[in-house]
């Protein structure tokens, strides 16, 4: 049978950072099936779509990065969106992977932040919590 990875948010920044990885750089093992999910496979907001996509499948390995996402502002005046839909994917993601047996599931999750007070281009020195007051955006 094999391992089965399957990587929700496939069509994302990190989900297509790591199908370049597997597919171009050729970094999948002798016997692993990889598969690349995006909205279009089906809304992980609904429990009945998430559970056939997971079905379909039958991973025994997840790579959780899809989300609800949207830009800082979106956030702001939709934050209880954000949040209950990305409750809703994480929970349905869980769950159908416990329902076919997955033996292990990674979650990735983000968030925005940069700094309140800065020059552009920021780059990663520039958003270290400890050096820079972050943007407050409740």
């Amino acid at each position: 049978t094999g391992i089965r990875v399957l990587v929700t948010g496939g069509s994302g920044l990190v989900g297509r950072a790591i199908q370049h990885v597997v597919k171009v750089e050729g970094a999948a093992k002798e016997g692993e099936q990889w598969i690349f999910l995006s909205s279009k496979d089906a809304n992980l907001m609904n429990m009945e779509e998430t559970r056939a996509v997971f079905e379909k499948h039958r991973p025994t390995h997840v790579i959780h990065l899809a989300a609800m996402v949207g830009g800082l502002f979106k956030n702001m005046k939709h934050n209880l969106d954000f949040w209950r839909n990305n409750i809703y994917i994480n929970d349905n993601v869980l769950q159908a992977a416990h329902a076919v047996g997955a033996v292990k599931v990674v979650s990735c999750l983000s968030t925005c932040i940069f700094p309140d007070k800065t020059t552009y281009p920021i780059d990663e020195t520039m958003v270290m919590p400890h050096t820079q007051s972050l943007h407050c955006s409740e």
